[in-house]
């Protein structure tokens, strides 16, 4: 079942109304059988691995609660936490590894749905118990919910059990409330305007130029490119806030992943604001582990490159999944080592000598715009870096992603027309100029909550009537015009 089919649209309101008209003490159990009904709507085969998953993690905690030596409590958790993990392990990167021996044996399983999530999810339970840090839940079927609740289940976020366990036991945040709704609802009008109106279009133009890329012209080919970074977010964050908007309206706060990433300054800072949930899982639970930044300037750089190989690892096992992490954490110690450079050199510079006011105050403004066309640059840069290390991402293969490269930097001869060629890239006229004027939403969108340091549900909080009410007619009315093209799965819904 996908969020954005016609099924779920039956299936949420129904969940909705028995949950908010029966008792608060058996709310958690309603929520329970729809998360696993909705699970196996999505993936009937394979309920067994969750149940697994569900049980082992569930018993460790309480193993480990019951256990003082040091020792034994290390024991189960790591014990655990590798069978855990290995159901993953083996059904995703099974094939992987086997070709990469060379024995030639054929192993190619089908992915259960959200086991990317859902083993993550739970083996942070089994880590953070042996911490101390997670919450002691003794109700199975309440940790069960945590494990598979459905709007989480299929694409994340990756929720920490004691930010979700908690909020199953307040009641406070269980019964209707107008403005949570209101919240929740905004979430999920801007995550369906992401996917169905921006993402449905991109796809075709994306499919299109990079199925023929070699015949095509490179500053087409860079269009594309442009797009896919503006498919793949709106992809990503429209899961991710239809999945918070649901889970607001039933009184539950998960995390949103996505925080205006291509307004990022670095690629340090990209990372603070894209997949959050996921960026955050490796920090605490993979770099700080290893050494993170405390055991000196190389092992830190090693620890990040451990970090992202594993991060382009985990959403696909593939060589150009592999060559996305190594380039992302390349970026990250460039960056780290450069910062470092450059705090020297300003930090030998001496003091400037006292100027007048009318002058100090000329400069001041001088200052102020350098320091914005700075800025400015800074996100350019970084959103140009960004946006080529998705065509590795986005590549069938190494050959393929270093084909698009060159072809880019080496077929650019102008000939004919560029609007021509451009309308040309399987949308037409009229879907093109539909696309680019909701990418130019978005973007205006996510600048504004980045100068209110707000999410899109408080955009229009202090705004008046018209402008409020005309931004959601506007998404509603594009939301519309979009539903005749073709519906796809969420991309998460592949890692």
């Amino acid at each position: 079942m996908l969020f954005n089919s016609l099924q779920f649209l039956v299936f949420f309101p129904i969940v909705l109304i028995l949950y908010f008209i029966m008792p608060q003490r058996y709310r958690y159990l309603w929520l329970l059988l729809c998360s696993y009904f909705f699970y196996l709507c999505a993936d009937s085969s394979a309920p067994l691995l969750l149940i697994i998953a569900t049980v082992i993690s569930w018993a460790a905690g309480n193993a480990m609660d019951k256990i003082t030596g040091p020792k034994i409590k290390r024991g189960i958790a790591i014990t655990s936490a590798i069978i855990n993990l290995l159901p993953l392990i083996i059904l995703k990167y099974g094939a992987f590894f086997i070709g990469l021996s060379g024995t030639g044996i054929s192993f190619d399983p089908l992915l259960p749905a959200g086991i990317s999530f859902y083993i993550f999810q739970s083996t942070t339970y089994i880590i953070d118990r042996y911490r101390g840090e997670g919450i002691k839940e003794k109700n199975f079927l309440k940790y069960a919910l945590f494990v598979s609740f459905f709007p989480c289940i299929l694409s994340g976020p990756i929720e920490r059990s004691k930010n979700f366990l908690i909020q199953t036991d307040r009641e406070e945040d269980k019964h209707f409330e107008p403005v949570r709704c209101k919240k929740g609802l905004m979430y999920m009008l801007w995550g369906y305007f992401l996917k169905l109106v921006i993402v449905s279009r991109l796809a075709i133009l994306t499919d299109y130029v990079f199925s023929s890329y070699e015949d095509l012209k490179g500053y087409l080919i860079l269009v594309s490119v442009a797009a896919y970074s503006f498919q793949i977010y709106s992809d990503f964050a429209g899961y991710s806030f239809i999945a918070a908007g649901c889970a607001k309206i039933l009184g539950y706060d998960v995390t949103v992943n996505f925080r205006q990433p291509y307004l990022a300054k670095s690629v340090a800072d990209f990372w603070r604001r894209w997949h959050i949930s996921l960026s955050t899982w490796f920090r605490d639970y993979l770099y700080i582990p290893l050494g993170g930044n405390r055991k000196g300037e190389v092992r830190r750089y090693v620890n990040i490159m451990i970090v992202f190989l594993l991060s382009g690892l985990w959403h696909g096992a593939n060589m150009t999944f592999l060559f996305w992490g190594f380039l992302f954490g390349l970026y990250q110690v460039a960056g780290y080592i450069i910062g470092k450079v450059s705090l020297g050199v300003s930090g030998s510079t001496g003091t400037s000598p006292v100027k007048k006011t009318g002058e100090a105050s000329s400069t001041a403004r001088g200052g102020r715009r350098l320091s914005g066309m700075r800025t400015a640059g800074k996100i350019f840069g970084t959103y140009i870096l960004v946006t080529l290390t998705w065509i590795p991402f986005r590549s069938e293969s190494i050959s393929e992603a270093f084909g698009i490269f060159r072809s880019i930097f080496t077929n650019n001869g102008f000939n004919g027309s560029f609007g021509g060629s451009l309308f040309e890239l399987g949308l037409g006229t009229r879907n093109l100029v539909f696309v680019i004027a909701a990418v130019l939403i978005l973007i205006l969108t996510d600048v504004m909550c980045e100068k209110r340091k707000c999410t899109i549900s408080g955009l229009f909080e202090r705004t008046g009537a018209l402008y409020r009410w005309g931004y959601y007619y506007l998404l509603i009315i594009m939301i519309l015009f979009s539903l005749n093209l073709s519906t796809t799965e969420f991309l998460y819904q592949q890692f």
